[in-house]
C-alpha cells in the first residue's frame, strides 16, 4: 500500500491530523490520540500531531506527550518543528505550507509531507523533497470554517505536481471514491475520526474505501 514516486515511498493511505484546536481540551486530545494510535496500529495510517494555537513551549511539551502516548509502529508526523521531530524520535514532519523549505534539507527524519492549497505550492514541496503533498481543502472543511475547492481543483493537482497528493477537507468515506478517481493517493481526515462516536469503526470505514475506490481505478487502468 507504499504511495510511490517521491523521495521515500510513503506507507499510508489515510493521514489522521490529530488536531489539538479542534478537540479544544488538551488531555481529551491526548486520549483522543491514543485511541486514534489503538486503532492504526499496524495498518496503513499515518498521524500528524497539530498544535497550532499552543505557544512553543505549549506545543514542545504535548508533541513529547503524544510521542510518548503513541507506539512506534504507527507513522507519527510532527507539524511544522522538523527539529523537535527529529529530538523526540518521530518518524516524519508535515510542513505547513509556509514552512515549506526552498531547497531539499538535510536531516535523518523518513518521511516529509506538506500542506499545499495550490498546484505551485505542492511543486515547492517536490522540489523541498516531500514524500507526499496534502491538498486542499477539497470539500468544505468539517473542523473550520472555509469552501471547498472541488474535484477539478485537486484532478489538476495530482496530474501536474509530480509527487503523490492526499486529499484534505471535509472527505467522509463517501468521497473517498471520488478523490480516488480524481487521481489522489490518499486522504486526510481531522473531524471524519476526531468527531467519530467510534473512532476504530471510523478508521475502518475510511481504510475500505481507500481499499476499494483503489482496486476500482487499478482494474479500470488493466482493461
Amino acid at each position: 500500500m507504499a504511495l510511490a514516486g517521491a523521495s521515500h515511498a510513503f506507507p499510508a493511505r489515510l493521514l489522521v491530523v490529530a488536531d489539538r484546536d479542534y478537540v479544544g481540551d488538551d488531555e481529551r486530545w491526548l486520549a483522543l490520540l491514543g485511541e486514534v494510535a489503538a486503532a492504526t496500529s499496524g495498518r496503513p495510517v499515518a498521524i500528524q500531531v497539530r498544535a497550532k494555537s499552543a505557544s512553543r513551549v505549549e506545543a514542545a511539551a504535548l508533541a513529547a506527550r503524544a510521542r510518548d502516548i503513541v507506539p512506534r509502529n504507527v507513522l507519527l508526523l510532527l507539524n511544522g518543528d522538523t527539529a523537535l521531530a527529529e529530538r523526540l524520535g518521530y518518524a516524519g514532519v508535515h510542513w505547513p505550507e509556509a514552512d515549506i523549505p526552498a531547497t531539499r534539507p538535510a536531516h535523518p527524519l523518513a518521511f516529509r509531507s506538506a500542506a499545499a492549497h495550490s498546484l505551485a505550492a505542492a511543486r515547492r514541496a517536490r522540489v523541498a523533497g516531500a514524500d507526499v503533498a496534502v491538498f486542499g481543502a477539497v470539500y468544505a472543511p468539517g473542523s473550520h470554517p472555509g469552501e471547498g475547492m472541488g474535484l477539478d481543483a485537486l484532478r489538476d493537482v495530482t496530474q501536474d505536481a509530480g509527487l503523490p497528493i492526499i486529499a484534505i477537507g471535509g472527505i467522509q468515506p463517501e468521497h473517498v471514491a471520488d478523490c480516488i478517481e480524481a487521481g489522489a493517493a490518499g486522504v486526510a481526515v481531522v473531524s471524519g475520526i476526531l468527531g467519530a462516536a467510534d473512532i476504530e469503526q471510523a478508521v475502518t470505514r475510511y481504510l475500505d474505501a481507500i481499499e476499494a475506490a483503489i482496486e476500482s481505478r487499478m482494474e479500470r487502468a488493466r482493461s
